[in-house]
């Protein structure tokens, strides 16, 4: 019997939210469905919120089918307020769970946390492992938010992440950034990218309440490299621009200038509002911000990231570097356009001046690429649903179970 192990710094059911588990539950979904008799050789290696369950393997409900779940360490839930590098308690506990693994050179280890493939070779060095990329790792260093200071830990972990790409039997991933920093370390490379699930829109598009663009929705961690700021002042009204609404410099000032030249071209004289959904370092410095057109929720379910894109009229990401995010192509299934800067595989998800434009970053861009988008919503809406079907999950993931069954045999 050849097992599948899939490693993730997750639970595989709703934490932490972000693509990554997304990513990760579609393939199960398409196992479920269509190989369902290859579920009883599944193990979901993950992390738990419940201390109690640490080395201890269970079944978890996942799409119709009981698969077992063996979570090796806990996670805090709140991801503004961790303490310690997941990845560090990860391998902790990963090498505390040897005995239970049993990883055998029979067995494939499908690896979506990289930190897992240094524990699973020193398992089993002859162990068959394929990596599935996220986003480059040689962002990652970028990243960092433990031992930021220490470089010879940050020097050793990119040295690490060199080592698995060259000694990995396929890496799967998501862009051609990643295909390029990957090249000179493996040749066995396969561009898969991310998946989702379309739902049905019954009239092609989203439908504007008003035809005005009113809500304004940001997805995902509040980390630095997601630069939400610019996001919140690109659509903070004239009386709230600046934090607790003090226009007390030059910036504030020309802010409010600007909001109000657009507001004018526009003829969106309205309040716009920006939902932000996500929890992460950033929140305690952006939560000031609050207000009548800034609204926090936090973290919460896939279920009901849903819900906020389908009461939402423009998504809007300003990332200093990504991989494909789930959330934009979960975005452009539900026919919202798409405001975003062209880093990582964006620029290959989507299609600028069809269903979404582009921002260099600041809160101007985004203001005027919000307006280009008004103009022509129909359009963008349109084209943004009809554009998100070729990521179907059925469709990529029997790509990647394909790839999979090379290595993980019957």
């Amino acid at each position: 019997m050849s097992r599948l192990f899939i490693y993730d710094t997750s639970n595989f059911i709703d934490f932490p939210i972000g693509g990554q588990l997304t990513s990760i539950g579609n393939f199960l979904r398409f196992v479920c469905e269509e190989h369902p008799e290859r579920t009883e050789d599944i193990v979901l290696v993950g992390v738990t919120l419940c201390e109690e369950e640490i080395g201890k393997i269970k079944k978890i409900n996942l799409y119709g089918r009981r698969i077992a779940f063996l979570p090796v360490t806990t996670a805090e839930k709140d991801l503004g307020n961790t303490a310690s590098s997941l990845r560090l308690k990860y391998v902790k506990g990963l090498l505390k769970c040897r005995k239970l693994l049993r990883i055998t050179k029979r067995d494939c280890n499908y690896v979506h946390s990289p930190e897992a493939y240094g524990i699973v070779k020193l398992f089993c060095p002859a162990a068959r492992c394929v990596i599935f990329s996220h986003g480059s790792y040689f962002n990652m260093e970028k990243g960092f938010r433990f031992f930021r200071k220490n470089v010879l830990v940050k020097k050793g972990f990119v040295l690490y992440l060199k080592w698995v790409l060259r000694s990995a039997n396929l890496i799967l991933l998501l862009d051609k950034d990643s295909l390029r920093d990957y090249k000179p370390y493996n040749s066995n490379l396969v561009q898969v990218g991310n998946s989702i699930i379309c739902p049905e829109l019954p009239e092609g598009r989203h439908v504007l309440k008003e035809g005005k663009v009113r809500e304004i929705l940001f997805v995902g961690r509040l980390s630095k490299d997601k630069r939400v700021e610019p996001i919140i002042r690109a659509i903070a009204d004239m009386g709230s621009i600046g934090r607790g609404g003090n226009a007390d410099n030059g910036n504030a000032e020309r802010e409010k200038a600007e909001w109000g030249e657009y507001a004018g071209q526009s003829g969106n004289t309205g309040k716009m509002r920006l939902t932000i959904v996500g929890d992460g370092e950033e929140y305690h410095n952006l939560i000031s911000y609050a207000g009548e057109c800034i609204r926090f929720v936090g973290a919460v379910p896939p279920g009901e990231v849903k819900e906020y894109m389908q009461s939402s009229d423009i998504l809007v990401m300003n990332s200093a570097f990504e991989g494909i995010p789930m959330t934009i192509l979960e975005a452009i299934s539900y026919g919202l356009p798409v405001v975003s800067t062209n880093v990582g595989g964006i620029g290959e998800a989507l299609h600028f001046g069809q269903d979404s434009e582009e921002t260099d970053g600041t809160a101007e861009s985004i203001r005027a690429a919000i307006g280009r988008i008004e103009a022509h919503y129909d359009v963008y809406s349109r084209n943004a649903y009809e554009n998100s079907k070729a990521f179907d999950y059925r469709i990529l993931n029997r790509k990647v179970y394909d790839l999979l069954c090379g290595y993980w045999g019957a």
